[in-house]
């Protein structure tokens, strides 16, 4: 091709080209497009709802967290206020004064029991207590004698000797008279001719028959367990906890009680005994709870969620920290929201431990940032909008 014509070509096309890019630069630039903005990340509450559901906020500050503890127990007997009753002498059940459910108070009669060897302790006691009066009587009066030196020394020392074998002898009885279960007004009634070998079987505690095995001319033998009384005002509430949360747990530390009958009410009480050996097979330790049943709401064998309420004095560590309050559920994720410049916007938070009524929060959010508590739920309806 001619050089020429060449040279032609190339300059046209660096003439095309210069006009077509001073053509591009006169029209006006395109905006690029905004990253997208989550329309409800800053929430605008209307002021109409505002004023009947202020929002209040509180800081986030880094603070000793207690976690508390919640785990499942069961309602015992005390110990110290349960009693077993029964004869301690084979018999027959001649009276019964007292059924399943009655309330009875402290020396209260429960039965009767008729016994052949009562019989013959009451016999015993008798001779015993005339054997003693006879030679009580006769010492006394070979002392008068002795001193008008009417009777000699060795009379009286022989008599008074007597009296204090006898009286011995009447000491024994009465023993083996309340060894049987009998009180002092009862073997004193003896003295008179009462008792036919009959026995009173009597309450020791004020409380409630729970159980009653023994019927009307029944046939008992020693020991049978006749009744068992409850005083229902005071009971025990044990855990079983694992050996890794004995260390969350003190003595006198405080405890909330719930149960499902009464889902309302929330019982108060104590750690009051923390077993110090623990089990092989199940790896746990019994915590024992003391609580006030003053209204028996709560009974013997009845199921209780415990929440043993954390302690900050055991603790070291600090932790991020908001109200329970502050904290919401949307879709199965847990969220606060937190004051910015133009309102509150949401921030998705992972939740740690709780104790009381604060809860740990190990991501989402800083120290000093503020947070929504009460009004919270208003700002998760209009973000739900």
């Amino acid at each position: 091709m001619n050089p020429i014509r060449v040279s032609l070509l190339i300059g046209g096309a660096l003439v095309v080209a210069i006009a077509v890019v001073a053509v591009q630069a006169r029209r006006p630039t395109e905006p690029r497009s905004a990253a997208p903005v989550e329309k409800k990340d800053a929430l605008g509450i209307p002021a109409q709802a505002l004023a009947s559901n202020p929002i209040a906020t509180q800081t986030v500050v880094r603070t000793r967290l207690a976690a508390d503890l919640q785990i499942v127990g069961s309602v015992s007997y005390d110990q110290d206020h349960y009693a077993v009753v029964g004869p301690l002498v084979p018999g027959r059940i001649t009276a019964l004064q007292a059924g399943l459910g009655d309330r009875v108070r402290a020396g209260q009669i429960l039965a009767e029991v008729e016994s052949a060897e009562v019989g013959q302790a009451q016999a015993a006691f008798r001779s015993a207590s005339a054997r003693a009066g006879t030679a009580n009587a006769n010492a006394r009066r070979e002392r008068e004698l002795a001193e008008q030196h009417i009777s000699s020394a060795r009379e009286r020392e022989v008599a008074e000797a007597q009296a204090v074998s006898e009286s011995a002898e009447m000491q024994a009885a009465v023993e083996r008279l309340r060894s049987f279960g009998l009180s002092k007004s009862d073997i004193d009634a003896f003295k008179v001719g009462g008792g036919g070998g009959r026995i009173p079987l009597r309450a020791p505690i004020a409380g409630t028959i729970v159980s009653r095995t023994i019927t009307l001319g029944q046939a008992v033998e020693r020991a049978t367990d006749a009744f068992k009384i409850i005083d229902l005002a005071h009971l025990w509430v044990l855990l079983d906890l694992y050996e890794k949360d004995l260390g969350r747990v003190y003595l006198r530390q405080a405890v909330e009680l719930r149960t499902e009958a009464l889902p309302d009410e929330v019982f108060h009480g104590r750690v009051t005994y923390i077993h110090p050996v623990i089990d092989e097979k199940t790896r746990t330790a019994t915590v024992r709870i003391e609580f006030d049943n003053a209204g028996g709401k709560l009974r013997p064998g009845q199921f209780v969620t415990a929440r043993v309420i954390g302690d900050t004095k055991h603790e070291q560590a600090e932790v991020l920290a908001v109200s329970r309050r502050a904290v919401q559920t949307v879709d199965g994720k847990t969220l606060v929201f937190v004051r910015g410049p133009r309102g509150f916007v949401r921030r998705f938070v992972e939740v740690g431990r709780s104790g009381g009524d604060l809860v740990e929060l190990r991501e989402g959010v800083a120290a000093g940032d503020e947070v929504a508590t009460d009004g919270a739920f208003l700002l998760k309806s209009e973000m739900l909008r």
